[in-house]
């Protein structure tokens, strides 16, 4: 075989093996996709119920640092005055990014779906991340 036809396969590979990689599944968090909801589905009830020590819970260190009870009060009464009372949640979907997983589910709340993206280390099982977006937070934020 010709060096040019060796380096050529060499190539080859390399770029399938480059195009498989960025295909692959993204890894999940520590739970299942059922334990992610179920703990994202606590964490807005204890949001709609104004119960900081509940909301905490599953928050990793870093989290709880982050969200003192003042800035939890603030977001309870955003939450409350832009989308109203949480309902319901629907299904999670998961990406990757950076070592995390990342799950966004929509939430039904009495006003607007709002979309809630909860992040963990992959593998981890302790909330590292917590957002909330939707049309009314970004026009009362504003």
């Amino acid at each position: 075989m010709s060096k040019f036809v060796k380096m050529a396969a060499l190539l080859t590979l390399a770029l399938v093996l480059l195009a498989a990689s960025g295909c692959s599944a993204p890894k999940p968090a520590g739970l299942t996709d059922q334990q992610v909801t179920t703990m994202t589905e606590n964490i807005l009830k204890a949001v709609d119920a104004n119960d900081y020590r509940a909301y905490i819970k599953d928050f990793g260190p870093a989290m709880v640092s982050a969200v003192p009870q003042a800035q939890f009060d603030s977001m309870h009464a955003l939450l409350q005055k832009s989308s109203g009372s949480y309902v319901s949640l629907g299904s999670p979907s998961l990406s990757n990014n950076q070592g995390y997983a990342v799950y966004r589910i929509p939430a039904k709340y009495s006003s607007e779906t709002v979309y809630v993206t909860i992040t963990f280390l992959v593998g981890g099982q302790k909330v590292e991340g917590l957002f909330f977006d939707s049309a009314n937070l970004r026009k009362v934020s504003k």
